[in-house]
């Protein structure tokens, strides 16, 4: 078997008024994706899905990636791996980045075409599964009134979620008062995250995570700059709130640096970002060597979705998954069997390779060519203004 094409796929769907939420990095008004096909002489393709900017990705594909592995046979992803990262392609777009990202979804869609090959799902080439549905804790929760976060958090966990996470990191005080709405509001028992998506500096980092161990919260997430490792280790030490990072770190030795270094409590690694699915095995080994838990981070398509299920399904060390529940049509209507949650599980697909089917009429729906929108947050809190 070889590899006759790859191809990109970008997609962008608009979202409507009343979906919309209020990020650090504005307005959420429309979700982007970018998916990767690969092409087989056998008939057989694969799909995979890479979280990052789609203009950089195809560009990405077309010069380097796809002229490396064209002929190259699907099922030898390790030999794919070495030509196309380690002896060849990080030379081109770096050891990290939109690099390694685009790698992620290649990775991924090469995986789906071995489980084709094979004829099982993509548990099953990972060793099958050790649980049967994989529990989820809901993402959707952006600063409003005190009072309306507490009564979504409160939907949320009626409806089985296995937890809720309050986006923070916009202004201090009120961080802290949605935190202690939603904890009244959910009862002490209840598990709350917090995620500053890089917001704090590492004084208002101090002071957010003791205010929020007060409240029980289970985790604070990227605090502060993704690459201050050092600052994470001193919040782990001195703060009293655990500490989870990764859905912006890229491949193993990322992940090893903040574990070795003693930066982190919890690792979240993406498998649209970090390095697809055999990186992925990698970075939950060492986290398992070190007794780090794992809990994937999701925020993109259906396909994307799909391959951390698997992973959450198949690996002991995952002890729960994030599920974001805003409004995202390409995780609703770009399958054509969306993976299927019940009472706060998702319930990995049995067909073989990913187990999912794209919809055409989704596929034109959402079709996008256009420049991708640059978006950039607001500054991180800093003491004295937080």
């Amino acid at each position: 078997m070889k590899i006759t094409d790859i191809k990109t796929i970008r997609l962008r769907a608009m979202v409507p008024i009343e979906g919309q939420v209020f990020s650090r990095s504005g307005i959420r008004n429309s979700r982007s994706a970018t998916l990767v096909q690969i092409e087989t002489d056998e008939g057989i393709s694969g799909i995979g899905s890479c979280s990052g900017n789609g203009e950089l990705i195809e560009a990405i594909v077309i010069k380097i990636l796809k002229p490396l592995l064209v002929d190259m046979d699907p099922t030898e992803i390790d030999a794919i791996w070495d030509k196309a990262y380690f002896r060849g392609g990080h030379k081109e777009f770096g050891t990290r980045g939109v690099g390694v990202v685009t790698m992620s979804g290649i990775d991924i869609a090469l995986w789906d075409i071995l489980g084709k090959v094979r004829g099982v799902p993509l548990h099953d080439l990972l060793g099958g599964k050790v649980r049967e549905k994989v529990p989820v804790y809901a993402t959707a929760l952006y600063p409003e009134q005190p009072s309306k976060v507490a009564k979504r958090a409160r939907e949320f966990a009626e409806q089985g979620f296995h937890g809720v996470k309050i986006k923070v990191g916009f202004d201090l005080d009120q961080d802290i008062r949605i935190v202690r709405a939603v904890r009244q509001e959910l009862g002490k028992d209840f598990v709350v995250m917090t995620d500053a998506n890089q917001g704090y500096t590492l004084d208002v980092a101090v002071k957010a995570g003791n205010a929020f161990a007060d409240c029980g919260v289970y985790w604070l997430e990227e605090p502060l700059f993704v690459e201050d490792i050092e600052g994470h280790a001193i919040l782990r030490k001195t703060g009293r709130t655990p500490i989870a990072v990764g859905e912006n770190l890229h491949m193993r030795y990322a992940f090893e640096n903040f574990i070795a270094r003693g930066a982190v409590d919890f690792i979240q690694p993406d498998v649209a970002r970090a390095g697809g699915v055999t990186e992925i095995r990698t970075i939950t080994a060492i986290a398992a060597k070190y007794r780090v838990p794992v809990s994937f981070h999701t925020w993109g398509d259906g396909v994307a979705l799909a391959a951390s299920v698997h992973l959450a399904a198949a690996l002991q060390h995952c002890i729960v998954m994030e599920l974001d529940y805003t409004y995202n049509p390409l995780r609703e209507e770009l399958l054509r069997e969306p993976v299927k949650i019940e009472n706060g599980y998702l319930i990995p697909p049995e067909k073989p390779g990913l187990g999912v089917e794209l919809d055409q009429q989704a596929l034109q729906k959402f079709a996008f060519s256009g420049t991708e929108e640059l978006s950039v947050r607001q500054k991180s809190l800093v003491a004295g203004r937080a």
